[in-house]
């Protein structure tokens, strides 16, 4: 059985490290992302991402354009890149774009929304793509944990689904169930007044009465003062002394 040729995305180095996108027919067919590393024994493979070949479909032709435009002159060929049905080679650099929009798909459910992960995929520079990827492709980096789970949510949630979520937060938070001060109550009905215990005067009345006895003791005349009457006598010896002590002079 004859190997399918293997076809160059962009301007590859066979002879350096590679990634291979393997892309299979038919509806039941898998698209494999896969990275070849040169070592002194030969080329290392190791799987990276497996999504269904129906889903890589919905949304090669963009992901082309995308990869295309973002290459650079020593990047680009002559012709337009393609993908191909088969084994497809391509540099670390475009490898590595591609596996963060791998990872992220590979989390997708049965009503994921595939066009908002693509979409933030396209939003991210090369730079941020390599950086993700650097944090993704570290020891211990599995599908359904990590950082590859957080790409999934970083990805597909887009500033309609975010406001989309609060307001269904907010329409579901139940409160404290207590009225707010000086408004109506939950149920429409003000708070009843407090009435007065029986035996017993209202405090307005109270207050009225103790008024009305402070100032009667305000209006009583006050009693005469005894000892003002009683220093004027001492004032009428003076003057019978200085007439005495006229007469001797």
């Amino acid at each position: 059985m004859n190997t399918p040729a293997i076809h160059d995305f962009g301007v590859v180095d066979p002879l350096g490290d590679t990634y291979e996108l393997y892309w299979e027919d038919g509806k039941n067919g898998q698209c494999r992302l896969d990275e070849i590393i040169q070592t002194e024994r030969g080329p290392r493979r190791s799987e990276l991402a497996l999504i269904p070949a129906v889903l890589w479909s919905a949304v090669s032709e963009r992901v082309v354009r995308e990869l295309a435009e973002g290459m650079g002159e020593t990047e680009r060929p002559k012709k337009a890149p393609m993908l191909k049905r088969g084994p497809n080679r391509m540099s670390t650099l475009i490898g590595r774009e591609l596996a963060i929009l791998f990872w992220a798909l590979m989390e997708v459910g049965e009503n994921g929304n595939v066009e908002a992960i693509l979409h933030g995929w396209r939003e991210l520079a090369r730079e941020e793509r390599w950086w993700l990827y650097a944090k993704a492709a570290a020891p211990g980096q599995h599908k359904g944990a990590g950082w590859r789970l957080a790409l999934f949510h970083a990805l597909s949630e887009t500033p309609d689904s975010r406001t989309t979520k609060t307001e269904t937060t907010e329409k579901k938070s139940p409160g404290n169930g207590f009225p707010k001060a000086g408004k109506v109550s939950s149920k429409g009905k003000k708070p009843p007044k407090k009435q007065p215990l029986p035996g017993r005067k209202p405090a307005g009345s109270l207050k009225a009465t103790n008024v009305e006895e402070e100032s009667k003791k305000a209006v009583k005349p006050s009693a005469p003062n005894k000892t003002n009457a009683k220093k004027k006598k001492p004032a009428a010896k003076t003057k019978k002394t200085t007439k005495k002590a006229a007469q001797r002079s």
